[in-house]
C-alpha cells in the first residue's frame, strides 16, 4: 500500500518537493497540493496532475505524512496544525523561526507518536556521504559556504538561510556540546545578515570555523575536516571527496595512491579522491520520508537533529547582534 502525501507550500521548494513524490509512484500517492495562494496551487496541482486544495484542513484528513515547504514563518502553524491532525511531517529547513516554537513542535510530535523529518539536505550530499567509510573524530572543521545574492530566502537571515546546513553538518560529525560562540556579521542589502563569520568551540575541544554569505560573485561549498592522521575536503557542490591520510609503509592500498613517505615514523600518506556518486538528493530524502512512515525506518535528519541546528543558529545570531556592543 502506498503512503498517502500532501504537500504545504507551492513556491519553489514546494513545488520541487511535489515533483519529486510523482517520481516515487511504487511508494507514494501524491495527494495533493495546497498554498495559500490559490493562483500557485493551480499551477502545481496541474503541473504534476493532482488535486489542488486552498484548505489545509480539506488536505490533512485524506493524507499519511505533509510535506511542509511554506515560508519559514510559517512553518510552526503549519507543523502544529499536521501535528494535531495525527500526520507526520517532513519540514524544510529551519524546522521553525524561533527555537520556542521548535521545542514545541519537536515536544508535540514526541507525545503523539510522530516522524519529524527536517530537510538537511546536505546529510545526502554525495561528497559528505563519502565519510561512512572512514572514522571520524574533528579536531578542526572549517565551512565555507558562499552563494550570490537571491531574493528567495533573503526574508531570513543568512545564518538560517545558508550556514544552518553546515552547522546541522558539524553537529552530526562533533558528539560534543557547544562551549563558546563567537561570530561576527554584516547586513548589507537586507535588514538581516548577509554575510556571517563564526568560531564554535566544543567542550571536547574541537574547533569549526564557518563562513556564510549570500553576497559573492560565484558559488562556493568547502567543507575541511582536520583530525589525527586524516584530512578530508569535500566539495559539497561538485560532490568530490579528497582524502589524505597516514597509513603504515608497508600497507597494501587500494583506495588511493602513497603521495610522500615518512620515513622517520615509518608511514605514508595516502591520497584518494572519490568522486561523484549520482544520485538525487531531494528525491532520496523523500524517500526516506516515505518509507519511516511505511516500513519504521529512522530518518537520517530528526526534528531534534533540527532543533539543535536551530538553537546553535539562533546564539549566533545573538551573538552578531551584541558584536558591537559596548565597543
Amino acid at each position: 500500500m502506498r503512503t498517502k502525501i500532501g504537500i504545504a507550500g507551492c513556491g519553489h521548494l514546494g513545488k520541487l518537493h511535489t515533483k519529486m513524490h510523482t517520481m516515487l509512484p511504487d511508494i507514494s500517492e501524491l495527494i495533493g497540493v495546497y498554498d495559500i495562494n490559490p493562483e500557485a496551487v493551480k499551477t502545481a496541482s496541474e503541473l504534476n496532475k493532482c488535486r489542488g486544495f486552498n484548505s489545509l484542513e480539506e488536505l490533512l484528513p485524506l493524507v499519511d505524512g505533509m510535506v511542509v515547504a511554506v515560508a519559514t514563518q510559517g512553518h510552526y502553524e503549519v507543523a502544529k496544525k499536521c501535528l494535531l491532525a495525527g500526520k507526520h511531517i517532513f519540514i524544510e529547513k529551519p524546522i521553525t523561526a524561533t527555537v520556542e516554537q521548535g521545542i514545541e513542535i519537536v515536544q508535540l510530535a514526541k507525545e503523539k507518536g510522530l516522524i519529524i523529518q527536517v530537510g538537511q539536505i546536505e546529510r545526502y550530499n554525495p561528497a559528505f556521504s563519502q565519510l561512512k567509510d572512514f572514522s571520524i573524530e574533528p579536531k578542526f572543521i572549517e565551512a565555507h559556504r558562499l552563494a550570490p545574492f537571491n531574493p528567495r530566502g533573503a526574508d531570513v537571515s543568512v545564518v538560517l538561510d545558508l550556514m544552518i546546513h553546515d552547522i546541522d553538518l558539524i553537529l552530526s560529525l562533533i558528539k560534543s556540546d557547544v562551549e563558546k560562540i563567537d561570530a561576527a556579521g554584516v547586513a548589507v542589502v537586507t535588514n538581516t545578515t548577509d554575510i556571517a563569520n563564526v568560531r564554535i568551540k566544543f567542550k571536547n575541544g574541537a574547533v569549526a570555523n564557518l563562513t556564510a554569505s549570500r553576497m559573492s560573485l560565484k558559488k562556493m561549498r568547502k567543507f575541511r575536516i582536520f583530525q589525527e592522521h586524516k584530512y578530508l575536503s569535500l566539495d559539497l557542490d561538485t560532490g568530490i571527496a579528497d582524502i589524505f591520510y597516514l597509513a603504515d609503509k608497508d600497507a597494501l592500498i587500494n583506495d588511493g595512491m602513497a603521495v610522500a613517505d615518512l620515513d622517520f615514523v615509518n608511514k605514508k600518506i595516502i591520497y584518494s579522491k572519490r568522486e561523484k556518486i549520482e544520485v538525487n538528493a531531494l528525491l532520496e530524502e523523500n524517500r526516506d520520508f516515505v518509507e519511516a512512515i511505511s516500513k519504521g525506518k529512522s530518518v537520517k535528519v530528526t526534528g531534534e537533529d533540527g532543533l539543535k541546528a536551530l538553537q546553535v543558529a539562533d546564539k549566533i545570531l545573538n551573538e552578531i547582534a551584541n558584536q558591537f556592543k559596548g565597543a
